[in-house]
C-alpha cells in the first residue's frame, strides 16, 4: 500500500496549489493533469537512479481553517510499458518532503519576515522530516543566529 504523506500549512488551499503547481514546475517534473483546477494535480517525476519511468504522484490542497490547509501527497512507481519497474526505495518520500519544503520556503518568501525567519523555517522543516539529525539542526541554528 503507498503511503501518503500530510504537511500543514499556514497559507490558504488555493495559495498552497499555485505554490505546489509552481515547485512541481520548477523541479522539472510533467504535469500529467489537473484533477481540479484549484486544488489537485497529478505529475510525473521523470526517470532517476530508483526507478526507471520515474514516480506518477498526485499533490491536493486541502482546507484545514479559513487560513490553514495541509498539502497530501501520494503516488505508485510509473510503469514504463509492459517493463517490469524496479524499487523506489523511499523516492516518494524524498520527493513528497522536499516538495513540501520548497513550499514552505516559497510561502516564507513572500512575508516581510527577515531573511533568518525562512532559513529557520526551512532548517525546522527538514529537521521535522528526519533530513538533518538533533545535532546537525542545533549546529545549523547556531550558525544561522551567529553563535558558531
Amino acid at each position: 500500500m503507498a503511503k501518503t504523506y500530510e504537511f500543514e500549512f499556514d497559507a490558504p488551499p488555493e495559495q498552497l496549489y499555485t505554490e505546489a503547481v509552481s515547485a512541481v514546475s520548477s523541479l522539472g517534473f510533467s504535469i500529467l493533469r489537473h484533477e481540479d483546477e484549484t486544488t489537485s494535480i497529478t505529475f510525473n517525476t521523470g526517470a532517476s537512479i530508483w526507478s526507471a519511468a520515474g514516480q506518477d504522484m498526485t499533490v491536493r490542497a486541502l482546507p484545514v481553517s479559513s487560513s490553514s490547509s495541509k498539502l497530501v501527497i501520494s503516488g505508485r512507481t510509473a510503469r514504463k510499458g509492459k517493463e517490469a519497474q524496479y524499487g523506489s526505495w523511499g523516492e516518494r518520500g524524498r520527493i513528497a518532503k522536499g516538495l513540501a519544503t520548497r513550499i514552505r520556503g516559497a510561502l516564507a518568501e513572500q512575508t516581510d519576515a527577515p531573511a533568518f525567519v525562512s532559513e529557520l523555517a526551512r532548517l525546522a522543516e527538514l529537521h521535522r522530516c528526519g533530513d538533518l539529525t538533533d545535532d546537525e539542526f542545533a549546529q545549523a541554528k547556531d550558525r544561522l543566529f551567529g553563535y558558531a
